[in-house]
């Protein structure tokens, strides 16, 4: 009977394996036309793979591709052992395999923390399949996606079971994680923990869990430490732009709606349903909170702490962005003001998708708990809400997912409107421009406009402008001088660049902010642009790429290079090519 039980649950599992790995199909047969989600990932984190993997092992710890040269920090990869896969494959091939790793490492985790807990594989399974189909960003490596695998690799250390490969498993993850995303948020709760069990006398019953926080801090150390050299001040480092950076408050009741009701971009975990879920369920459960036993009162409890645990999060959240708070980081300055203590709301994505788990069991028992006292209306409403949880949850987890967008490029091609892995980088359109130019690419330097400067950089091109979240303030006000005439136009674009400033873009108060694709329909409108050439040319600026025609290019001392535009049939956007000239 054990055996069958145990084949049953193998079963389960696999099948639910598989569910995740069809995740696959859409990118194996698209290849480089599969839809991916660019900002954040395309814009900016495959380059920073990209150029370490290029430099690995090499001792260069300044990349001249970019900004005339920017140190590794600048450029300081989410996950640093992805660098690996980017140095043996491909881009787009690397992308995708550590797409398809994510949702396994989460996939395997959740299901082992919800089989552990409520001891049902159906629905440790399904919660499995969800939370790896979540759109999250791969290009952060495990610091959402493992979080569950995680948390498991600690149960098993409390427990004192698979010591080698709990240990393993919490030193993979810091090695796949971000120290400064999400890492301070599991070291800082950890802390929490081990000061409970100390106060709790236990601490020496579970020398393990310490034994396992001293790994993951010390893969962390391994992996960040000239980052923290350089936020310590140690070393000689160069001021960073982040000394200027201005924070600015947000309505407070907004913020926290975001969190703990919505999600954002980097936790798009669209938990609204789940929210209303487990509300309903604790409401029940308070109510008949005595007549709960054993397993049941434990899942409860637990509900209730997970509930509490990501409402703490969201008020921390919304409070820590208040208008209060971002001027007391203002005035304070220094490493209190670039801190982002905020992002502990990282931790809650794992946590919604297994309180959803937990709601799902206890629905599940309270319904075979009526089964037995034959009421009808309890079963029939129990039966009604379980199945519309499901239902729900699934349809809302597909919906939202990168394997439903691909589906539909995959049956509509490309009349299915939205942004692939071709269409941002156009290599076609690239290879056409360096046979034009037709000189090495490292003699020359470029800018662009009305596309991101990754594009160009993708394509081996070496740019004076790019995206950063930690490069030299020297090199923030001498790009600026470019950009000035602009930034004039329109405070709201001044305000941009001087007091946030990662994008170190040729802005334009016309285009406004975040208008970095435009594409080629929208492109035939010419643009009246106020730039600096001789301050570009200064800096070696010699081509400027434009997705829009520039209409006074001569009076900026520009040559258009060629007429027509440089494009595909189906490319997304066109490409104009200006000379600078030399200064």
């Amino acid at each position: 009977m054990i055996k069958i039980i145990y084949n049953k649950e193998r079963y389960i599992f696999t099948i639910g394996l598989l569910v995740v790995l069809t995740a696959m199909l859409p990118y194996l047969i698209l290849g480089e036309n599969m839809i991916v989600f660019y900002p954040d990932q395309l814009d900016g984190e495959v380059l920073s793979y990209i150029l370490h993997a290029k430099y690995l092992f090499t001792g260069i710890d300044t990349y001249p591709e970019m900004m005339n040269g920017i140190s590794e920090n600048g450029l300081f990869p989410p996950a640093p052992l992805i660098v690996l896969l980017y140095k043996i494959l491909r881009p787009s091939v690397a992308f995708v395999c550590n797409q398809i790793f994510c949702m396994v490492v989460a996939y395997i985790g959740m299901y082992f923390c919800i089989k552990t807990t409520v001891n049902n594989s159906m629905i440790a399974a399904f919660c499995g399949i969800l939370f790896a189909y979540l759109p999250l960003l791969s290009v952060y490596g495990l610091c959402q996606y493992g979080l569950p695998l995680l948390c498991y690799n600690f149960y098993l250390l409390y427990k004192g079971k698979r010591k080698v490969l709990a240990l393993s498993g919490v030193i993979f993850y810091g090695l796949m994680s971000s120290l400064v995303l999400i890492g301070y948020g599991v070291l800082g709760f950890g802390v929490l923990y081990l000061l409970w069990l100390a106060w709790k006398k236990q601490a020496m019953c579970h020398k393990w869990v310490w034994i396992g926080w001293l790994s993951l801090l010390c893969s962390y150390l391994a992996t960040n430490y000239k980052l923290l050299l350089q936020i310590f001040g140690i070393g000689g480092q160069k001021p960073s732009y982040k000394e200027v950076i201005v924070r600015y408050g947000q309505n407070v009741i907004n913020a926290f709606r975001t969190v703990f009701y919505e999600g954002t971009i980097h936790t798009p975990t669209h938990q609204k349903g789940i929210v209303v879920i487990t509300i309903v369920v604790l409401v029940f459960g308070i109510c008949g909170y005595r007549r709960l036993q054993g397993r049941l009162r434990r899942t409860f409890c637990l509900l209730a702490a997970g509930f509490g645990f990501n409402l703490f999060c969201a008020l921390f959240y919304a409070f820590y962005q208040s208008d209060f708070i971002a001027n007391l980081r203002n005035q304070a300055g220094g490493i209190i003001k670039e801190f982002q203590a905020d992002r502990i709301y990282w931790l809650t994505v794992f946590v919604w998708y297994f309180l959803l788990g937990l709601d799902l069991y206890l629905i599940w028992k309270w319904t075979i708990h009526s089964v037995k006292n034959k009421k009808i209306v309890c079963i029939a409403a129990g039966s009604i809400f379980l199945s519309g949880v499901v239902f729900v949850s699934a349809a809302t987890v597909y919906y939202y997912s990168d394997f439903s967008k691909n589906l539909h490029r995959l049956r509509q091609g490309e009349s299915y409107a939205r942004v692939t892995w071709n269409d941002f980088y156009a290599p076609e359109i690239f290879s056409q421009i360096d046979s034009f130019i037709g000189r090495e690419k490292s003699s020359y330097r470029t800018l662009s406009f009305g596309i991101y400067p990754a594009i160009a950089l993708y394509n081996g091109f070496y740019c004076l402008d790019g995206y950063s979240n930690n490069y030299d303030l020297a090199y923030l006000y001498t790009f600026r001088e470019i950009i000035e005439g602009e930034l004039e136009k329109e405070e709201s674009l001044r305000k941009y660049y001087d007091e946030w400033g990662c994008r170190c873009y040729v802005l334009s108060a016309e285009l406004g902010i975040n208008n970095y694709l435009v594409h080629k329909g929208a492109g035939s409108k010419e643009i009246d642009l106020a730039l600096n050439t001789d301050a570009a040319k200064k800096l070696g600026a010699q081509y400027l790429f434009s997705a829009v025609k520039i209409s006074n290019a001569k009076e900026l001392g520009m040559t258009l290079l060629r007429e027509a535009p440089f494009e595909t049939s189906d490319s997304y956007y066109a490409i104009y090519l200006y000379e600078l000239g030399t200064v």
